[in-house]
């Protein structure tokens, strides 16, 4: 299960709630009682590996050398 975070409009405490994707957003309380909250979005994190996602990888060699 994914962990989001979430932000109180009333108090400005900031948590984090582990919860099901099929749960939603409903019935959210902050750790001081109130129920108006909204979820922090961020950017994910993302792993490229393999070969193909780094420059080096489809750079043509120059057979040239370059002359100054």
């Amino acid at each position: 299960m994914p962990v989001y975070t979430y932000i109180c409009s009333e108090c400005g405490a900031r948590f984090e709630q582990r919860r099901s994707f099929k749960d939603g957003d409903g019935n959210i309380t902050c750790p001081n009682g109130h129920v108006n909250v909204r979820r922090e979005y961020s950017a994910p994190s993302v792993v490229f590996k393999g070969s193909g996602w780094y420059s080096t990888d489809h750079r043509k060699k120059s057979t040239e050398a370059v002359k100054d």
